[in-house]
């Protein structure tokens, strides 16, 4: 039995590479005639998640917990079990405490202001949405992603943690005079 304040006991790690699309896969080759291969690789570079994409899209199955690009937020894995949400910079472009940073065409990983945890993500995204006035595509996006966000943290499967990045900023050369 436990005592009343002791910490919870951290998750034993599971050996070996966490699954690539959050369910079990195998590796298979095929060949595709090269514009097919640029098309998909223009919806992802990374060919076999643009096929997964297009699968999910396809079957419209239940939303997981790792990925739903409709909703223009979603899992990455970064390994060892752990996942960044990534969105379309747009979705929280103005939210108070959030930035994006980018990486990739349209595409940024979120920072938070440092205290900050997913429970304030979620209440900024609200607190937007009941100041988003008659924008109905804003509202709708960011609707989905408060859902999204609700999801994620009150998924059985998902430890969501807090961490701190450190974003270092290169001023601009100055220029000398010769």
């Amino acid at each position: 039995m436990k005592n009343p304040g002791s910490s919870p006991q951290p998750r034993p790690r599971r050996r070996g590479r966490p699954p690539k699309y959050g369910r079990p896969a195998r590796l298979v080759a095929v060949t595709l005639p090269h514009d097919v291969v640029d098309w998909l690789a223009s919806l992802d570079p990374d060919l076999g998640r643009a096929i997964v994409r297009l699968h999910d899209r396809m079957n419209e199955g239940p939303a997981r917990a790792g990925h739903d690009d409709r909703l223009g937020a979603r899992l990455v894995d970064v390994g060892e079990g752990r996942a960044l949400i990534v969105v379309d910079p747009a979705l929280v472009h103005g939210l108070a405490g959030v930035a994006a940073i980018p990486f990739g065409s349209g595409q940024a990983f979120l920072a938070l202001e440092s205290s900050w945890t997913m429970a304030d993500l979620e209440l900024t995204v609200v607190d937007a949405l009941d100041h988003a006035g008659a924008d109905e595509r804003r509202r709708t996006a960011l609707a989905a992603f408060r859902d999204q966000l609700r999801a994620w943290r009150t998924h059985p499967s998902l430890l969501i943690e807090p961490r701190a990045i450190i974003v270092a900023s290169r001023s601009p050369k100055r220029k000398t005079r010769s």
